[in-house]
């Protein structure tokens, strides 16, 4: 339905709805000022940060940078997408939905989708009834009493058990006249590879259904009594699963995340289970396998601190380190869960309790240093080889780090442990930086351009962007005017350089810009990039002359970027000089060139 009627209609539910009545329903609304202020929904607070402003239709939250119009706060606040965002705004404003014809095709792809959805909730209680009702699930029963699950959480969690037999679900299925088609769809069954038929994929396993969101059964994870491989068995993918999106508990772990502001990831269902049962609620497995980026996004969307507690065994630390490099790249808060003597999370709560685990969880390590810590296990550095081992590892891990202030300390710290000089060791950091930087550049055919070693925009430059991006939104005719002054490669912070685009994008569209356009530009943009419109949307400036005003920004904007740009020509020149590379001259030539440009903007 993304056509010109579903513009219109957006356009419509936008301008007609009051966003302090829509947030108002979920959080209590005091008017201080212009804007209206409560407690933010999306974390625990006691000093109210939320602030919705009605005449620019936003909310911006100062605490967990939680913003958006009045889609985005439905969506985060119902925890739904974007179209089911804009039925329930419309439910709201009694505003009737545009129904668009569906084709025969699409028609029969929904059909599709419902059936599998009831077939899944239909085998769900199929396996609930065997574990709980039948001589075949009295082992299952046993053995789940011995890890502490009783049978008020077998029922919560709706565990099953799939019976010894291979056609016992599609048989039962058949005789109900359920289509075995549908059934092969849903993975529930295999077909032979000789001759007609199905048998069924999970036999003899704890079934531990696994949910979406919204609670519809959308597949399963079978575990093993005794010691047959597979140990554990998931669905495969289908229309409605897909591991790498999935996470196990979500659905009953999501309201327990938002209040506290913390999400603890696991490697195994029955992880989950047993840090669910003793109060620990806030947990979710990403279903045995390496956890992916989708995960990922679905935990950061909801501004959490992400906790691994995986296994501490060494399969578990390498699985670990390969989570965290999945997430490291996109802006999470991470910590690392380190649990004594080799248990799984599962094993430490039954022996010595939830207490204990929450201590654990109170004394998780940031990222950084669980890196370093591992690195430094890894070899004995009380030997020079061993000491350029650790160095060799060492160096990449700080090299992308992204905090300055949190790099240097780690670097001074280091140099002790190591009994290495500190120089020595920012020197290896340089040298990591730029090799990957030329090797980058080599591969794709370009001119070598070193990066900054720790490069992060001064609050002055992000304050003077996002001056520049409330100018505009406040006076649309001065887009032109900017955009014939500045260029997006010149904006240093990512979110702000990302509004930027957005808007010169939609200048260069039509060579104009509404106001409608800039509400409309919001739904397009990153969640994070979403967050921080909303945030300068709320700033106050004052000045006399807009104009001047405008050019003092711009002036800002690229004073900081023409310094940066001498600095990798600088670097550069210096780097080529000891290669022996006589480039060197040209970049040499080049940071001259930028100099003299600082110098008349200075003048």
């Amino acid at each position: 339905m993304k056509d010109a009627v579903f513009d219109d209609f957006i356009d419509r539910l936008r301008s007609e709805s009051d966003i302090v009545s829509i947030v108002s329903d979920y959080v209590s609304l005091k008017k201080k000022g212009k804007n209206y202020w409560g407690c933010c929904p999306f974390h625990n607070e006691k000093t109210p940060s939320f602030s919705v402003t009605p005449d620019k239709g936003f909310f911006y939250c100062f605490g967990c940078q939680a913003g958006g119009n009045v889609f985005n706060f439905l969506m985060r606040v119902e925890n739904i997408t974007f179209f089911e965002a804009v039925k329930l705004l419309a439910r709201k404003l009694n505003i009737p939905i545009p129904e668009k014809e569906k084709s025969p095709r699409e028609q029969a792809r929904e059909q599709e989708l419902a059936r599998i959805y009831q077939v899944n909730e239909l085998a769900r209680d199929f396996f609930h009834a065997c574990l709980t009702k039948t001589k075949f699930g009295q082992p299952a029963r046993e053995y789940l009493a011995s890890r502490g699950i009783s049978t008020e959480w077998i029922d919560f969690f709706k565990l099953g058990f799939a019976p010894p037999l291979w056609d016992k679900l599609s048989s039962t299925f058949s005789d109900r006249g359920i289509e075995l088609d549908i059934v092969l769809k849903a993975g529930l069954t295999v077909a032979r590879t000789s001759g007609d038929g199905v048998y069924d994929r999970f036999r003899n396993r704890i079934m531990f259904p696994i949910n979406d969101i919204r609670g519809r059964v959308i597949g399963f994870g079978g575990r093993v009594l005794d010691n047959t491989q597979p140990k554990y068995l998931n669905s495969p993918e289908t229309q409605v699963f897909n591991k790498r999106h999935v996470l196990y508990g979500f659905d009953n772990a999501y309201k327990h995340i938002r209040d506290t502001g913390q999400v603890i990831i696991v490697e195994g269902y029955m992880d989950v289970l047993t840090l669910y049962t003793h109060g620990i609620r806030n947990v979710v497995a990403s279903l045995g396998t390496a956890f992916t980026s989708e995960q990922a996004r679905n935990l950061i969307k909801l501004n959490a601190e992400l906790l691994f507690s995986y296994d501490s065994d060494a399969a578990g630390q390498n699985a670990t380190l390969r989570a965290l490099s999945t997430v490291r790249t996109m802006g999470a808060a991470i910590k690392v869960v380190s649990v004594p003597d080799g248990k799984d999370p599962d094993e430490f709560v039954r022996r010595h309790g939830s207490a204990a685990f929450s201590g654990l969880l109170t004394s998780a390590q940031p990222l950084l240093d669980y890196q370093l810590a591992q690195a430094l296990k890894a070899d004995d550095y009380s030997t020079v080889q061993g000491k350029i081992a650790v160095v060799g590892k060492l160096a990449p891990i700080l090299a992308e780090a992204d905090n300055a202030v949190e790099v240097n300390a780690h670097i001074t710290r280091l140099s002790q442990t190591l009994s290495v000089d500190e120089s020595a060791l920012r020197s290896e950091i340089s040298k990591y930086i730029v090799q990957v930087k030329k090797d980058k550049n080599v591969n794709n055919g370009k001119t070598i351009n070193i990066a900054l070693l720790y490069k992060q925009p001064a609050p002055a430059v992000v304050q003077a962007e996002r001056q520049l991006i409330r100018l505009m939104c406040e006076d649309l005719s001065l887009v032109p005017y900017v955009f014939a002054k500045i260029s997006p490669q010149e904006i240093q912070g990512a979110l702000q350089q990302e509004i930027i685009n957005f808007i010169f994008n939609a200048y260069n569209m039509e060579k104009n810009i509404t106001q409608a356009n800039l509400n409309a530009m919001v739904n397009d943009l990153t969640e994070k990039a979403n967050s921080e419109f909303s945030h300068i949307m709320l700033m106050e400036i004052q000045f006399d002359d807009v104009v001047k005003f405008a050019d003092d920004c711009i002036k800002t904007i690229r004073l900081a970027h023409l310094t940066v740009l001498y600095e990798q020509h600088r670097l550069m020149a210096d780097e080529l000089e000891r290669m022996g590379d006589s480039s060197f001259l040209q970049e040499l030539a080049e940071s001259q060139r930028i100099k003299h440009e600082i110098s008349k903007l200075h003048h």
